[in-house]
């Protein structure tokens, strides 16, 4: 949970205690090669929508004719009821649409996904046509039902922001389950130093597991901080959540980031 406690941490007895520390039960490893063997439709959103990201208007064309055999709904724009967001090809691209469909645990396919189904006229299998990395990362995290990438995780935006729009920014942050600071936090603050929460997916040998408020400020702007970190607080550029967001990951804060 955000206070990195586990199940195994609240056994009230030590048979219990014994069957959660059993091995190979509550790895993260684990959890995901038994999501990959059980069927997880319950956990899904629904009916398939699909959405199209930087494809060009023949390719948009043949979505939106894919939809009509498969009946299936297209959107143009993201929103929660959208399942699978269709782009040419990879690499993923940092657009909006992707990177929100990234964070909700939405599938990310390219193009030949479309011109497979067409062919056999059915919704095909997805697995083969998905990236492996953020996006699978990100759709196996919602299927399990685990928390958002950003959870117990704090953020506050200083400055003006040109590479990339502040409200953009912090939609991403909302979108993951992080928190929006009003307030620039301080480091010697007995509030800041005295909260608790803890990253779920920070690794929990590392600061940033425990450290969770960070500092957003524009990458492409003079401005770089003094130190990366002052107690619990972090300060990084935009860059750096944009990344996050790609791999689905809480990237590690490493000094050639200032």
């Amino acid at each position: 949970n955000i206070f990195g406690h586990k199940p195994v941490d609240y056994a009230e007895t030590e048979e219990m205690k014994s069957l959660l520390m059993q091995p190979g039960q509550n790895d993260s490893s684990s959890v995901i090669q038994y999501a990959e063997h059980i069927n997880l439709d319950c956990c899904k959103k629904g009916p398939p929508v699909l959405l199209g990201s930087g494809l060009d208007p023949d390719q948009q064309l043949r979505l939106n004719k894919l939809a009509t055999i498969l009946k299936v709904r297209v959107h143009t724009e993201f929103n929660s009821s959208v399942t699978h967001v269709v782009i040419p090809a990879y690499p993923v691209r940092t657009t909006m649409k992707c990177m929100l469909a990234l964070l909700s645990g939405c599938w990310i396919l390219t193009f030949k996904w479309v011109e497979a189904s067409f062919a056999s006229g059915t919704f095909e299998e997805e697995e083969k046509y998905e990236e492996d990395g953020g996006p699978r990362r990100g759709r196996l995290n919602t299927e399990q039902l685990l928390p958002k990438l950003f959870d117990g995780c704090y953020f506050y935006f200083l400055g003006t922001f040109k590479e990339h729009k502040k409200d953009d920014l912090k939609e991403l942050v909302k979108a993951g389950g992080g928190q929006i600071l009003l307030r620039k936090p301080k480091s010697d603050n007995d509030v800041t130093q005295t909260i608790n929460t803890v990253a779920y997916h920070a690794e929990m040998t590392s600061d940033q597991s425990f450290c969770t408020q960070y500092i957003i400020y524009d990458a492409s702007s003079n401005y770089r901080p003094q130190k990366l970190r002052q107690g619990k607080v972090w300060e990084v550029p935009s860059t750096w959540l944009i990344d996050c967001v790609m791999a689905f990951q809480l990237l590690p804060v490493k000094e050639s980031l200032s």
